[in-house]
C-alpha cells in the first residue's frame, strides 16, 4: 500500500499543477488559439504540459513532503469521493463529446461555439466537471496522505478559481444572453438546497 501512495502522490504533484496553468493560459486568449487551431495548439501545450511535468518530477521527493502513513478510514473516504466523481464524470459524458471534453470549442474554429447545455446536471451546477475534478484530486490525496500532497493540491484547487472565471466570460462571450440568464438559474458549483413551501394560513 506504501508503494501505491506513493505512486498516487507523484502523480497528482506532477500532473495536476500543469494542467491548472494549461487552462489558466488557453481561456484569456482563446480566440488567438482557435486561429491556430487544435493540433498546434495541443502541440504546443503537450510540450509546455511536459517541461513542466518534467521539472516537477525532478522535485518530487521535496513537494511530496511529509509522508503520514497510511490511515485506512481516509483510504475509506478516498474511495467513497472517488466513486462520486466517477458518477458525476458519467453524468457529464451524457452530454459532451471527447472533443468537448478536450476543450475543442476554445481551440478548434470549428467546434466553435459548443451547445450550452441546460439539463442534466447542467440544470444543477454550471460546472460540474470542475466539482469532479475538486472531489477527485481531493480523494486521491487522502489515499495518498502526504503533507506535501496537500499543499501543493490546495494551491491548485485555489488556481481553479481564476480559471472558471476566466471560463465564464469566455462562455459569455460564446453564449451572450443566453449563458447570462443560465448563469442566474443555475448555481456554478454547490447546487442550492430546494425551497421549503411555506403552506398557506387558514383564513379566521
Amino acid at each position: 500500500m506504501d508503494t501505491v501512495r506513493h505512486v498516487i502522490g507523484i502523480l497528482l504533484v506532477v500532473a495536476v499543477p500543469p494542467a491548472i496553468l494549461f487552462w489558466l493560459l488557453i481561456h484569456p486568449w482563446a480566440t488567438f488559439w482557435r486561429r491556430l487551431g487544435p493540433v498546434v495548439t495541443y502541440s504546443l501545450a503537450g510540450i509546455a504540459y511536459a517541461v513542466v511535468a518534467l521539472l516537477l518530477y525532478g522535485l518530487r521527493d521535496t513537494l511530496l513532503g511529509r509522508d503520514l502513513g497510511t490511515r485506512w478510514p481516509l483510504v475509506a473516504c478516498g474511495g467513497a469521493l472517488y466513486a462520486l466523481t466517477v458518477w458525476l464524470d458519467a453524468l457529464c459524458r451524457k452530454h459532451l463529446k471527447t472533443t468537448a471534453l478536450l476543450g475543442a470549442p476554445e481551440v478548434s474554429e470549428r467546434a466553435y461555439p459548443g451547445h450550452l447545455f441546460r439539463d442534466g446536471i447542467y440544470g444543477v451546477v454550471r460546472h460540474p466537471r470542475y466539482v469532479g475534478v475538486i472531489l477527485g484530486t481531493l480523494a486521491l490525496a487522502l489515499v495518498a496522505n502526504y503533507v506535501g500532497v496537500y499543499l501543493v493540491l490546495s494551491v491548485c484547487l485555489l488556481g481553479l478559481y481564476p480559471v472558471i472565471l476566466l471560463e465564464e466570460r469566455e462562455l459569455v462571450h460564446r453564449f451572450g444572453r443566453d449563458y447570462e440568464e443560465y448563469r442566474l438559474q443555475v448555481p456554478a458549483m454547490i447546487p442550492r438546497l430546494p425551497r421549503r413551501r411555506t403552506p398557506p394560513r387558514a383564513g379566521n
